[in-house]
């Protein structure tokens, strides 16, 4: 009796057993839906070479809900179903709908699964043409350089003067321009930055531009912001042959230019900038001269102007040639003797008139220093001194005489 007790119970747990097995893991009927499965596209680039693309879609994943066994329903779940759209079956601009596939891992046969329902069935594509195209990039100026500063805009430089924008024909080709908006309200130094842009149509409207792709976000402006002021061009005199500053009127064609650069450099500058120097022995009568305005580097000429004529009008001087035939010879070097060979000198001299009437030859003396002098014969300068009563008087020009060194015999 005991025996055929726990044979029974046996039998029954055996039982109980098996149908526990068939009802989880072999029962055919078992269903169960899976969400939010991602659809995979394929065919895009093929796509793309037809000149299309796409710019709406009315879903991204999907729900699908299979049944099959139990064993088998476990081993799948939303990550690892695969759902697949080919977009190569699209040729030409519209709204496409299309149908998916789904496959399953591995270890699950492709007829596994009854699919008993999707959401959604199909796919929905809107489809466009696609356009490339390239767009200048335009600097839109706002507020002002402060006062006393330019920005010079005319010589910017953008890394990229244009932007390739992608996309919908539709939106694509509303966008003209890419525009750069700078401000320039207490600018003091110039700009090296990187700004974004907005896609612009031609009246320099922003186009939405949600579906457009480019090939640069940012683009790089440098301008030069710098400080300006205007600099007044002098003449210096250096007094001589009977003339000083107050003997000669000096006029420039052009005395003033205006000129940017640092502020540092500008104030160093200063605000004046003399052109030349000129001797006024050098210039017997009126003359006009050709002088270049040659500025430090950093400064920049905003005038164009590069030379500037210098007038020289001298004024209650008179000039009168003396003609002298005594020269005082000095430093003649030991062992030496010195002959000079000229026997007259024209000198001009110049000076006030109530002196030049009373000046004679016994006034002017000549002076012929050999100091360093070599054997040979040669041209050597003369000094040219006045007595005391004739001291504002001076030489116009140059002064020499032909001479020759030789040993002592």
């Amino acid at each position: 009796m005991k025996n055929k007790l726990s044979t029974l119970i046996l039998s029954l747990l055996i039982a109980f057993g098996m149908w526990i097995y068939v009802i989880t893991s072999v029962s055919p009927g078992s269903e169960e839906t899976f969400h939010n499965i991602p659809v995979v596209r394929e065919g895009e680039t093929v796509l793309q070479e037809r000149g299309l693309m796409i710019t709406e879609v009315s879903a991204n994943t999907v729900s699908l809900k299979l049944s099959g066994t139990r064993k088998d329903l476990a081993k799948v779940n939303s990550g690892n179903i695969t759902l697949k759209v080919d977009l190569s079956k699209i040729y030409e601009p519209g709204t496409h709908s299309l149908q998916f596939t789904a496959s399953y891992p591995g270890d699950v046969a492709s007829n596994a699964f009854v699919e008993e329902a999707r959401t959604p069935e199909s796919i929905t594509f809107v489809v466009e043409e696609r356009r490339n195209k390239e767009v200048p990039v335009e600097i839109k100026w706002t507020g002002s350089s402060p006062e006393g500063f330019l920005t010079d805009k005319e010589s910017r430089v953008l890394d990229y003067p244009t932007v390739t924008v992608v996309g919908p024909a539709s939106v694509a080709d509303q966008i003209e321009k890419a525009v750069i908006e700078v401000d320039l309200t207490e600018r003091r130094e110039s700009i090296s930055e990187n700004f974004r842009y907005t896609l612009c149509d031609a009246e320099g409207n922003p186009v939405d531009a949600e579906k457009i792709t480019t090939n640069v976000q940012e683009i790089r402006l440098d301008v030069k912001i710098q400080r300006f002021k205007d600099l007044k061009l002098v003449c210096n005199v250096v007094n001589g042959g009977g003339a000083t500053a107050d003997n000669v009127d000096i006029a420039l064609s052009v005395d003033t230019i205006r000129v940017s650069g640092s502020e540092a450099v500008l104030d160093k500058l200063g605000d004046q900038l003399v052109i030349a120097t000129v001797n006024l022995a050098d210039y017997p009568e009126n003359a006009e001269l050709e002088c270049a305005i040659n500025l430090p580097e950093g400064v920049t000429n905003l005038t164009g102007v590069t030379e500037t004529k210098v007038s020289l009008t001298f004024k209650g001087l008179i000039t009168k040639t003396i003609v002298l035939d005594e020269f005082h010879s000095i430093n003649i070097p030991e062992g030496m003797i010195a002959e000079i060979t000229t026997q007259e000198l024209k000198v001009d001299v110049r000076g006030p008139a109530q002196l030049m009437q009373r000046l004679t030859a016994g006034d002017v003396r000549a002076t012929v220093d050999f100091a360093a002098a070599e054997p040979g014969s040669f041209s050597v300068r003369v000094i040219i001194t006045f007595s005391e009563e004739f001291a504002a008087l001076g030489v116009v020009g140059p002064c020499s005489v032909v001479a020759t060194i030789s040993p002592k015999e």
